[in-house]
């Protein structure tokens, strides 16, 4: 899947991000916006298809408003429950129709904190990956022997082991928590 990267003015994001929210979030709502800026829906549909973007389609799109009728003391422990995620009323339960649906699980602040960080530390050790090859490619032009430092690649091997593993920690957390087949 291909990645789209564009920069805009500080408070064009701001908006932009405030509006996202009301969406679904940023990364769902500019999937949306692209998917009917070239008419992926309309060539979907006339070929019988379905949306190029299956997700955003589930996940997004026209929504319809449903109301609940719940018990005051069950409504107390849904806020109670969405606060705890940093989360609405109206967020928390989406969410847990959405995750019954088999649609995306939203992470918290606190995890894509995580993720992000994870992230960067993937970024800095394919850095230092690249230089090593790169290194590597430019003593075998020269006929020279190629030199590795077996103890920096064991400790970037850890690095990213321990990577993974924090990132399966952090993924599991959002999916787990949403998990409905208990």
């Amino acid at each position: 899947m291909a990645t789209v990267t564009f920069r805009v003015p500080d408070e064009v994001a701001t908006r932009f991000a405030a509006r996202a929210h009301r969406e679904g979030g940023k990364s769902a709502f500019l999937r949306r916006l692209v998917d009917e800026a070239v008419g992926a829906r309309q060539a979907a549909s006339a070929s019988g298809a379905g949306s190029v973007l299956p997700s955003i389609a589930a996940a997004l799109g026209p929504s319809t408003k449903v109301t609940l009728r719940l018990r005051a003391e069950e409504i107390d422990r849904i806020v109670g429950l969405a606060e705890a995620r940093g989360m609405s009323r109206t967020q928390w339960i989406t969410s847990l129709v959405r995750a019954r649906l088999g649609v995306e699980h939203p992470q918290t602040g606190d995890e894509r904190v995580a993720l992000r960080a994870i992230a960067r530390e993937l970024n800095r050790i394919g850095g230092n990956v690249n230089q090593i090859a790169r290194a590597a490619n430019t003593d075998a032009r020269s006929n020279r022997p190629v030199s590795l430092d077996v103890g920096l690649l064991a400790e970037m091997t850890v690095a990213v082991d321990g990577l993974a593993s924090a990132l399966r920690q952090a993924l599991g957390r959002s999916a787990g928590y949403w998990d409905t087949e208990t």
